[in-house]
Order: C-alpha cells, then structure tokens, then sequence
C-alpha cells in the first residue's frame, strides 16, 4: 500500500497524539526512551529515582455535599485541637465507658493539642538487562531495589484547656485500681444480695462497673484535677454518702486517676500498649534497602519508516517507529510493618499485568519526539492492614486484620516533544498522567466463630481515597554516543538522562504532590548480528 505525503503525515499526528506516552510514578523510569534493541544488542540501565512529598491532593466535601480538590498537608490528620476519638477510633470504647461513669453522654477523652509536620519520600533504584532477540523483538528483566522514608516532626501540648487524660493508672499503679474495684465491689455485691432491687446500689454497682471498662482499656484514663477527674470523685463522694446512710462502711475514699498530662514520652508508651494501639512511635523511619517488585517483560516493534538512507545517504524528513510491550511485575516485594504508622510499603507485593504501546517521530535532525502509553490489571494479593476511614491516622491494634487487597487498574500516558540541541543532545518538555481506579478490601475467610469475637470495622472503609489522579509536567535533557559509536568516533555507546517532575495537579485524597528526579545510565554492547540499529 502506497501512501500519499498527506495521508503519512496525518497518521503521524496520530501517533504523536496516542503513543507520546509515559513512564511510571510508581514504578522506576524504563531506563531507555525506545524499549526495542536491535538482534544480538544488549542493555543495562540504571536509573535511580527520587521523589519526596511533604503534602497530598486531598479532598474534602464542600457546602452544597460535592466533592472538593485541595492540597492537604500530610500531618494534617495528626494535628488536632484537641486530639481525641476522631483521630485515635480505640479511645470512642474508653469513652463510652467514661460517658456512663460520669453520666455525661457529651463526655470526650481529650488528650491535648497535636500537631504534625510530615515528609515522605522514595529512594528507587532499577536494575535492567535487555537482549535484542531479533531486530524488532526484545526481552528483558529489572530488579529495584527501594529505600522508602517518612519523616516526623509530633508535638503534643496538653494543658488543662485541651486536655484531662494521661497514662491510666492501670499501666502506672495496677494494685491500687485492683484494690479499689475489689474492695468496692466486694461491699456493693453483698449489699445486693440482701437487696438486690435498691435503686442507690443499683446505681453504684453501674457506676463501678463502667469505671472497671475504662480501667481495662488499659490506656488512658482522666487527670487528678481535671474536670472529668473531679467529677469521677464527686460521683464517688456521693456514693458513699448514701451507702454510709444504708449501714454501708470500708467506701474506698479515692478514685484512682492518672496523675499526669500526657507528654510526648506519655503518648510513645499509649502507642505502644496493647490496649491503647500496639504501635512504634511516631518518629522517623528508613526502611532498609529492600528488592521491590521484579519485573519481566517483551517489546516488539511492528511499524517502523523513514530509517533507511537513500542512495546519496540522506534519510527522509520524517521518521517514525511504532511498537507494543508486555510486561508481567511479580509480587516479590515486602510491605510496610502495620505496626509503624504512616510508614510506606516498599512495594506492592501482589502481581500486575500490563500492556503498553510505544511511540517515536522526528522531523529533519532538529525536533521530534516518543512517547509511551501503559494500562496494567493489578491482581488480588494478600496484606495485613488496620481497618480505618483514611482521617483516622491511629488505628488501635484490634482492627488489624488478614485482608484480600485488589489494587485499582492504571492507565499512564506521557509526552516528551523536545529538540536537538547538538546532534548528541537533546532538551525536551514532558508531561505526565497517572491515574490508578479505587482498590478493594475484604476479609480473608475467618472461622465465623472467631469472627465474631474480632467484630472488625467493615473493609470497605480502606476503598476511601485509593483512586488517584496525577499530573505532572517536567523538563528533560539527553546525551547520547550511540550515533558517534556507529560512525566509530567513540568506544562506548551509552545514554546519560535526567528529568525533573513537578505536580500540577491530581486528586483523589491520597495523591503525593511532590517534585520527582530522575537519572539514568545505559550502556549498550553488541554480541552478536552485527550493527543492527536500537
């Protein structure tokens, strides 16, 4: 089939159009601008990538009940004032039980003012090997290994305006709050059983039975002198003014209470109890270098035009290659400890299936331009995870659950035009899409029995904000021997890049915003098929 000028040049706006796709955010660079090599030809790239993220594209809902786009920062849902349930859900079974020993059903556990400033960032460094099977077949592998980091800066100021809990004395003095709800109990119990219907009785018997809940969390408890801790010794003091009246003797005097605000020190041994959440503390954490995500994968060429010099060694005006990838990412990689909050996974750790379509067009020596398209289907994986809405950053350790995680499919597209600056080097402008759909959580089967004893939150609460929207724009520089190697000016074919990314805009409540780098290295030797063009 012959085509006219026009009608070449119209299915190569096409192409330009489609196929100046893009490399992934979450997953390191491809480390080579075309994926194809030619027969015989060998590459191995190194591309190490850096992005850091103080802040997140959040959303919110507005007035009217839509959905709102904001730039959140990302201790935002550890800054609070005060610092109670919405934050930490395992306090709400604290406070229920203090709401009934106080008969205050607007009771809340107040543990002070927090704030937050946190940075994230992730190290990636990719190793690939390719071979050129033929001159429009190669297959490969990459190997990444990834250094994820969070840094902390909590603070806690609890005062008596934002504040009336501390340790409980269940972790500070257990033998006096054992002795107070023995000693009391074993007086109202043998009071009842002479008059088991007496209303005064009754109502101290519900009085300690909730003070005995709020003990056995085994967390926090209110202050002495706090509002809530004075009103606990006037309910007592009450109480024994009106056992005393029915014959009753040996009333304990004291409730127990904490005896201090919480500290930072505080708030590290809350996290760390079982009743409170089981967690480290909020500090900085850098995961050891860990391998990531393997990937394999196969890319062929299927059109390619315009190569060719003619007979006076002139190649066409426009040029264009245009071909397809699939790629398989095996779920060798670890995931985060659930035990350190706000940490990121190193990797996903659960299988990916991705086809891809790839791009490139020049016009003269001057300009041009590739491009790349992906869309991958993220299978099933297992994960351990403590069930929580996204605002709820400290979930306590008995939401902590074996769950079934199905990541959302994605879809990435990036366009690269640019402009020789030498015959060597190139300068060119990028922009970057990444959309991934919403993951899903359920429960992996659980003996109904045990189940029920657990009583989980529903999974669902963790499909909240996993669907992302990213854009990005970026500059990019190039400079490449492997021209100069084929006209035997220079012994070592290789490829040196960099590119820097900035966000412009995303969505989604979870979405980094933050600048991304990328380097990379590529060196190329022929083993066999003589110069066969990459």
């Amino acid at each position: 089939m012959i085509w006219s000028p026009f009608r070449r040049f119209r299915f190569l706006l096409l192409i330009a159009a489609v196929h100046f796709l893009g490399l992934g955010v979450f997953s390191p660079a491809l480390g080579q601008e075309l994926p194809w090599l030619g027969k015989g030809k060998v590459r191995l790239d190194f591309a190490p990538d850096f992005w850091a993220w103080d802040s997140r594209f959040g959303s919110a809902t507005g007035t009217s009940g839509s959905l709102l786009e904001e730039v959140e920062p990302l201790g935002m849902d550890l800054t609070a004032d005060p610092l109670g349930s919405e934050v930490i859900p395992s306090l709400s079974v604290l406070e229920a039980s203090l709401q009934e020993a106080l008969q205050d059903g607007g009771y809340r556990v107040r543990l002070g003012a927090s704030q937050a400033i946190v940075e994230q960032s992730r190290l990636i460094f990719p190793f690939r090997l390719e071979v050129g099977v033929t001159d429009w077949l190669t297959v490969g592998a990459m190997v990444p290994l990834i250094r994820p980091r969070t840094e902390m800066d909590f603070v806690l100021n609890a005062d008596s305006l934002n504040a009336d809990v501390g340790l409980s004395p269940q972790l500070t003095g257990a033998s006096n709050v054992a002795r107070f709800v023995n000693d009391f109990g074993e007086i109202l119990d043998s009071a009842l059983e002479a008059t088991p219907s007496d209303p005064t009785l009754l109502d101290a018997r519900a009085y300690l039975d909730a003070l005995a809940q709020a003990y056995a969390h085994a967390s926090l408890f209110p202050v002495t002198g706090s509002a809530a801790g004075n009103q606990l010794q006037g309910r007592l003091d009450d109480f024994r003014v009106q056992l005393e009246a029915l014959g009753l003797s040996g009333i304990p005097q004291e409730v127990p209470l904490a005896e201090e605000f919480l500290n930072e020190d505080g708030f590290d041994a809350f996290l760390a109890t079982r009743r409170g959440m089981d967690a480290a503390p909020l500090e900085n954490w850098t995961t050891p270098w860990v391998m990531g995500d393997v990937e394999v994968t196969a890319s062929a060429r299927v059109l390619q035009s315009g190569f060719q010099a003619d007979s006076i060694g002139e190649r066409p005006t426009l040029r264009y290659q245009v071909g397809v990838g699939a790629l398989v990412r095996l779920g060798t990689g670890g995931q985060a400890d659930p035990n350190r909050l706000l940490d990121l996974d190193p990797a996903d750790g659960q299988m990916d299936l991705e086809g891809s379509v790839f791009g490139m067009v020049e016009m003269g020596d001057r300009f041009g331009g590739w491009g790349h398209l992906r869309y991958g289907i993220q299978l099933e994986g297992e994960v351990l995870r403590r069930i929580a809405a996204p605002g709820q950053a400290l979930p306590n350790w008995g939401r902590l659950a074996p769950l079934n995680w199905t990541p959302g499919n994605y879809l990435e597209l990036e366009l690269n035009p640019r402009i020789h600056l030498t015959p060597d080097m190139t300068f060119g402008v990028r922009y970057h899409l990444w959309h991934k759909g919403e993951d899903s959580y359920a429960l992996q089967p659980i003996d109904p029995e045990l189940l029920a004893q657990l009583n989980y939150p529903d999974p669902a609460l963790l499909n909240q904000e996993t669907e992302q929207t990213l854009h990005e724009v970026g500059i990019s520089t190039t400079y490449s021997t492997l021209a100069a190697n084929d006209r035997g000016e220079t012994p070592f074919p290789l490829l040196v890049r960099a590119t820097y990314f900035h966000p412009i805009m995303g969505s989604g409540g979870q979405t980094p915003k933050g600048g991304r780098f990328q380097v990379g290295l590529t060196l190329y030797r022929t083993l066999w098929g003589g110069n066969s063009g990459s």
